[in-house]
């Protein structure tokens, strides 16, 4: 395939070297986002985005960023000069679908930009989220822009560093995972899997969003949009876990409480 390539808490930055501070969760007006990637990574970082889901929210519908984007395949843009993955795309068939259900899980021997501390938590239930459940395992996960179970390779390209609730959310809906990253992968696959995606391609982009040099991103935009436009999306993805502060510079973290 050929290649191409912010939170809702307070975010108290220490020493100038990114460390976000989250005394709330997503829905909360404590809750703030990282800024663009063009922003210093020095100071409190605020946004006027509102994470009302379960790690994510959707701000509006699919922003088409990519014409390029070809029917069954997914394109992954350059590593950036700190090496990190910048985006991923395509225009997902239930054809690719049917072909990554038949790889089965692919495992991931790479490790994204910032990959080096790593532990086992215990992140809280989001209050406010019907359904949210606290979750005990590792922290950080090696989190897909473009899900394997939906074409997307286990590349370095395909890659960032994200909380186990960026990745999968703390709910689930029919026993699939339904927030963070999960919340469109599954949206994802529930229409390639149906008769409505016949002839009709989904088109599905996934942009990290960092801060200045930072090499873990904030947050991950999700823009997905079905050609029959039942599926019309621009999703903001938190990197986050509720009472923990993050350095994303070095993936180091604490428990605020």
């Amino acid at each position: 395939m050929s290649s191409r390539t912010t939170v809702p808490l307070v975010a108290a930055l220490a020493l100038g070297i990114g460390v976000a501070l989250f005394h709330g969760v997503p829905g909360l007006e404590d809750f703030t986002a990282g800024a663009s990637s063009t922003a210093s990574s020095a100071g409190p970082v605020t946004s006027d985005l509102d994470f009302d889901g379960d790690y994510f929210t959707v701000t509006g519908k699919a922003h088409i960023d990519h014409k390029d984007a070809k029917a069954g395949a997914v394109t992954y843009c350059p590593l950036d000069d700190l090496e990190r993955a910048t985006c991923a795309y395509g225009k997902l068939t239930p054809e690719l679908r049917e072909h990554a259900q038949a790889s089965g899980r692919q495992e991931i021997d790479v490790d994204p930009a910032g990959w080096d501390v790593n532990g086992e938590v215990d992140i809280p239930a989001l209050p406010d989220v019907t359904g949210s459940k606290a979750y005990h395992g590792w922290f950080w996960n090696r989190s897909h822009l473009v899900a394997d179970s939906l074409g997307g390779d286990p590349s370095h390209e395909n890659l960032v560093m994200g909380t186990r609730t960026q990745n999968v959310g703390s709910t689930q809906q029919d026993g699939q995972y339904a927030g963070g990253m999960a919340h469109t992968e599954q949206a994802a696959r529930d229409y390639l899997d149906s008769a409505d995606a016949e002839g009709c391609p989904l088109y599905y982009a996934a942009t990290p969003r960092y801060t200045g040099d930072e090499l873990i991103p904030r947050t991950v935009t999700v823009d997905i949009r079905s050609c029959n436009g039942s599926i019309d999306e621009h999703v903001e993805v938190a990197n986050t876990a509720a009472e923990y502060a993050i350095d994303y510079t070095t993936g180091s973290f604490e428990p605020t409480r």
